[in-house]
């Protein structure tokens, strides 16, 4: 009986979400082999990276290894890096030597750091989409808490999530005092959000003694210093850019149709515009909706069904844009949240951050694994290979 491959291209929220309902529909299927392929060894805690950066947490907090999350389930997981993909033979080839035939692929590659091609940006800037990055950033902050011998001078170029994260996070640095400076190109932080989410957050940051800097796009970074394009230029020990995120750089124009965010264009059931046996998850997908974790995760759970939907010769589900539900710390104790219409802040949106990320681990771990990891902080990353760069 011959064998077909489910390859997924990711381990991050969507294509990890992906995999896991894959298994959970097909793992009595002999007919159909989940394989999973990822450049690192463990799934990545995004969303708590930024805590990371600024030494609050181990970067082994953030770390679920694979080998750990897949006990027992029939998912193939294949440490590399997807190279080079040949759609019409249906065939990815990886670095490690493999060359993987699929009869359905899933994009689930997450997004790349964008500069927009701004000098310096990519010689200065330090991103924050991986472990490696956010130890770069507390490695910066520790070396300047020692050169310098005064307040060390933070840029946060971007005052979208992840900047006003960071932002808010820095503030409590225990290293050294810290001057934070968000610059952000529109004319208010959060721009895509309500107006009262964008205010309140402002408060809290400049309660936290962060200073904004809005309708100011970024011209040009040099090694110590910034010029915003109204000609002001804001000194600075670190650069911190939040302020761009594309579709994978593994996405070629030349054979997929790119939106201009470099995002795949899907079709209404999350498939390749064109290319009906490849599905498309999280930051790769341009559906219109704000790409979050909560978005990769929605997709995961979509490209999942219609796959099973296709092996069981049943009507597929068209994907519904929505609004996902949001959760923004800003500092400790506090967040603020979104559920629904519903908008809410401070301690409670603080708690309901902490029940998210146990809520989480217990959909990819059994409970007393996730209880243990939630209450100690602490992820059981014994084998972890260094991350890739």
């Amino acid at each position: 009986m011959k064998t077909e491959n489910i390859v997924i291209l990711g381990g991050g929220f969507g294509g990890f979400r992906t995999a896991l309902n894959l298994e959970r529909s097909l793992r009595r299927d002999r007919r159909y082999r989940i394989i999973l392929i990822d450049q690192n060894t463990f799934h990545l805690y995004t969303a708590s990276l930024y805590e990371v950066a600024t030494g609050e947490l181990s970067p082994r907090c953030v770390l679920l290894p694979f080998h750990r999350c897949l006990d027992h389930k029939k998912i193939d997981f294949i440490n590399a890096t997807a190279t080079e993909l040949d759609p019409v033979k249906k065939i990815i080839k990886t670095s490690s030597g493999d060359q993987i035939p699929y009869w359905k692929l899933v994009f689930a590659l997450g997004g790349d750091t964008e500069d927009f091609g701004i000098p310096g940006v990519t010689q200065f800037g330090l991103g924050i989409k991986s472990v490696t990055d956010a130890e770069r950033i507390r490695q910066n902050l520790a070396r300047c808490a020692v050169t310098k011998g005064q307040a060390v001078k933070v840029v946060v170029g971007g005052g979208g999530f992840a900047g006003v994260e960071v932002a808010g996070e820095l503030t409590g640095y225990r290293g050294c005092p810290v001057e934070v400076t968000v610059i952000e190109a529109a004319p208010r932080i959060l721009s895509g959000l309500p107006e009262i989410i964008s205010k309140t957050v402002s408060q809290r940051l400049n309660l936290l003694g962060v200073k904004i800097t809005t309708s100011s796009p970024i011209k040009e970074v040099g090694s110590d210093r910034i010029l915003l394009a109204t000609g002001r230029e804001i000194s600075y020990d670190v650069l911190i850019w939040t302020a761009g995120v594309r579709g994978s750089r593994f996405l070629n124009p030349n054979v997929f149709p790119l939106d201009k965010k470099k995002a795949l264009v899907v079709d209404r059931y999350l498939r390749v515009k064109g290319f009906e046996d490849i599905f498309v998850v999280g930051d790769n997908a341009a559906t219109g909706v704000a790409w979050t974790a909560t978005k990769a995760e929605a997709d995961g759970r979509i490209a999942a069904r219609n796959i099973v939907a296709q092996v069981r010769k049943k009507p597929l589900r068209a994907y519904r844009v929505f609004e996902p539900p949001f959760i923004i710390p800003v500092g400790r104790n506090w967040a603020i949240a979104k559920v629904g219409s519903m908008i809410f802040w401070g301690r409670p949106a603080s708690i309901l951050k902490d029940l998210v990320l146990f809520n989480y681990l217990i959909k990819i771990v059994p409970i007393w694994k996730a209880w243990k990891i939630w209450w100690r902080g602490e992820s059981e990353a014994l084998e972890i290979k260094r991350p890739v760069s």
